[in-house]
């Protein structure tokens, strides 16, 4: 059984590929209001695929349902995942094994520090997917997932290997690597997206020079921590590949929810800052990040 906590759009496309693929889980909403919600319109997700729309009905419980869990898919934000899994903690099996599917770094230590007895696993997940609505779901980039320990020399769940072939996996001995990677990529695209609230592909137009001097100062933190990158060729192959979507920050933006921005791009400069480094052109895309969250009367950290 596999538990999938957060029913986002990260989370629902894991329920409904789970469901499609006809493997046990249980998809943990945050509480009875939510879970009344879904159950008032028979717990029906829309699922667009790309190819087909498919209607879902969806295996739904909150988080006082007494069930154990032994292996929980962690699909909230980075902000809310500690208390998200702390909500969980009378459930939560001796050994359980966590995966997050959390932007940059930051959350997964938080967690892993506060369940010790548990085998901690990150994600790094390139799927794009949004929600027109509350219970529908578009799928709109296929992507792939790199799994790995947080705690190098963890085995991996026997489990990773019977997921169905939509969720692509590749195990990875050393994840943060990986991690940091996307964490540099999301630096270099999703603040802009923000500060000038665009699509993925007019960022370069958009943010000039600028962007150029950010992606030098991101390579220059990747090296500090010993992980190599051609990060302006990375940086500009997902611009091209999304260019026509919305960023997740974007998309936050619009929706009037709290951003990640903290975990990837305050990551990064306060990184680059214990290092030594001289970012001046990340501490501005940062400023003006936060300045454009507050404008919108949402929280800058």
């Amino acid at each position: 059984m596999l538990h999938i906590l957060g029913a986002g759009s990260l989370g629902l496309l894991w329920a409904a590929r789970l469901q499609q693929a006809g493997i046990d889980y249980r998809l943990i909403v945050r509480n009875e209001s939510q879970l009344r919600q879904w159950n008032s319109n028979g717990n029906r997700l829309v699922f667009d695929d790309g190819a087909a729309k498919h209607t879902l009905s969806l295996a739904i419980e909150t988080p006082d349902t007494p069930a154990p869990i032994e292996n929980l898919i962690v699909a909230t934000k980075a902000h809310a995942a500690l208390a998200a899994v702390e909500s969980l903690r009378p459930r939560l099996q001796p050994g359980a094994a966590l995966f997050l599917l959390q932007n940059g770094l930051g959350s997964q230590q938080a967690i892993a520090d506060a369940f010790t007895d548990c085998r901690i696993y990150c994600v790094s997940v390139t799927d794009g997917a949004w929600r027109p609505s509350e219970h529908e779901l578009i799928w709109a980039g296929r992507g792939h997932n790199n799994v790995g320990p947080l705690r190098l020399g963890t085995a991996p769940p026997d489990w990773l290997n019977d997921l169905p072939s939509s969720i692509s996996t590749t195990w990875q001995h050393d994840i943060l690597p990986v991690l940091w990677r996307k964490l540099a990529v999301n630096c270099a695209i999703n603040p802009f997206t923000l500060i000038y609230d665009c699509r993925n592909g007019e960022v370069p137009e958009r943010a000039g020079e600028w962007l150029g001097q950010c992606i030098a100062e991101l390579q220059q933190v990747l090296a500090s921590h010993g992980v190599d990158a051609n990060l302006a060729e990375q940086v500009h192959a997902v611009i091209l590949a999304t260019a026509n979507n919305s960023s997740s920050t974007r998309q936050d933006l619009h929706a009037r929810r709290r951003t990640e921005l903290s975990y990837f791009l305050g990551y990064a400069c306060r990184a680059a800052q214990s290092a030594g480094l001289s970012t001046p052109a990340l501490d501005r895309l940062l400023l003006s990040a936060q300045d454009a969250l507050r404008r919108h009367q949402l929280p800058a950290d």
